[in-house]
């Protein structure tokens, strides 16, 4: 057991005088810490319970990304991924639309790289259960993710793929019962450093989290030394860590940002590590991260309301609102809650709808909405089709919005509007 890691366990837990925050690179070396052995689940669990009572800081969520960041192998960062899309939430009633905007970038030469956690929220309409049966293949490896792109320009990774810590943490979370530090977290890791990447919300507050941590990680990419100090035994907290050939860590002091000299067959090649550092760096430099409140929280825009859409990169950040796509559609609520589709059925409405011009081409297995015209299919009444398309039309088309100014592709929301609207014509 470390005495550091057992430091960063005294510093949140010393009682309404003593305690304080972690700083962003005790953070980093919480997670990292805990990865590599040096910490235990208990210590990492009372760390992350006490900064859960107090409520986490945005430099303890940052640093908890770069941790995460660190144990991802950097292969997946040679994807050439233009767009991240993390969608860890799920949904309670409705369909992930937004796998139907994916498709319609990926039809434009973006490479969409779709991630999230099945596992976690399983009460959820998670992504992972609908995007093969529309076409969008999985990867779990990066060779298959290299392949999936290459041929589809997309694909979806659950994250027990990326690193172990998310099976490990989803165990901790069931345990405990509660949420901690690391559902914010892992959700700015960005995996393949993407130009640019999507963060959603529901929670009051959240969204400022995320515009803070989005700089702070910035700036700790393009400035790696700043994450070093004498507080923690920083050989630790790298998050350009040197690795064995079989891909452990090698033993080794940073000192003054230096790292000490190894045997040339135990570490990352010299052009591997500024590869590495460079894709990074490119990402802080020039990449835009898109924050908004996404629908129950997923990375899809509501097209119900208004949302406010933030955009902040290395340069500046700046906020726009998106308008309401139907605000003269009712029943909305109702349908929610009263139609119930299997993620099957739920796959075949998506790919219908993808696939259809017309309303009256819609047919999908569902609860209670008509009559059995066979075994493996009911229709579902005209009244329910036009509001299922319309939803779906809304909600892509608000979705492709926030993407298209996320990419500065638009200078205005309605020219984003315009641009959105015809390519989901044009699909």
């Amino acid at each position: 057991m470390s005495k550091a890691y057992q430091g960063l366990v005294k510093a949140l837990g010393r009682g309404e005088k003593g305690s304080r925050a972690l700083t962003m690179k005790e953070s980093q070396f919480l997670i990292q810490g805990f990865s590599q052995g040096i910490g235990t689940k208990a210590q990492l669990a009372a760390a992350l319970m006490l900064m859960r009572v107090r409520g986490e800081t945005c430099e303890e969520v940052a640093g908890a990304a770069l941790g995460i960041k660190s144990t991802i192998s950097e292969q997946w960062s040679n994807l050439d991924v233009s767009i991240d899309w993390p969608c860890y939430a799920g949904k309670r009633e409705l369909l992930p639309w937004l796998l139907l905007a994916a498709k319609v970038l990926a039809g434009q030469g973006e490479r969409v790289l779709l991630h999230g956690d099945p596992k976690s929220l399983s009460h959820r309409k998670h992504i992972g259960a609908y995007v093969e049966a529309i076409g969008i293949p999985k990867a779990t490896t990066p060779v298959e993710a290299k392949l999936a792109l290459e041929t589809s320009g997309i694909c979806y990774v659950d994250a027990d793929s990326f690193t172990p810590l998310v099976a490990q943490f989803r165990a901790l979370h069931q345990e405990l019962g509660l949420r901690s530090l690391f559902q914010t977290a892992i959700r700015c890791t960005n995996p393949a450093n993407a130009a640019v990447s999507l963060r959603s919300y529901f929670h009051p507050g959240v969204d400022t989290m995320h515009l803070n941590v989005a700089k702070l990680m910035a700036k700790v990419c393009l400035d790696p030394q700043l994450i070093y100090s004498d507080e923690v035994d920083t050989s630790q907290t790298d998050i350009f860590a040197v690795k064995s050939a079989e891909g452990k860590r090698t033993e080794g002091k940073i000192t003054e940002g230096k790292r000490t000299e190894a045997k040339s067959a135990e570490i990352c090649s010299e052009s591997e590590l500024s590869q590495r550092r460079y894709a990074v760096q490119a990402f802080a430099l020039n990449g835009r991260v898109g924050i908004f409140k996404g629908v129950q929280g997923e990375t899809e825009v509501n097209p119900r309301i208004s949302t406010h859409f933030s955009i902040t990169s290395n340069q500046k950040s700046l906020g726009m609102l998106l308008p309401t796509r139907l605000e003269g559609l009712v029943g909305i609520s109702t349908l929610s809650s009263s139609l119930t589709l299997l993620p099957k059925q739920g796959s075949q409405l998506l790919r219908q709808i993808w696939d259809s011009d017309s309303d009256e081409d819609l047919r999908v297995l569902a609860d209670g909405e008509a009559n059995c015209t066979s075994d493996n299919e009911i229709a579902l009444c005209d009244a329910t089709l036009k509001k299922l398309r319309c939803i779906a039309k809304a909600s892509v088309i608000s979705t492709l919005t926030a993407v298209y100014l996320l990419q500065a592709k638009s200078q205005s929301v309605a020219e984003a509007e315009s641009l959105a609207e015809m390519a989901w014509r044009e699909r």
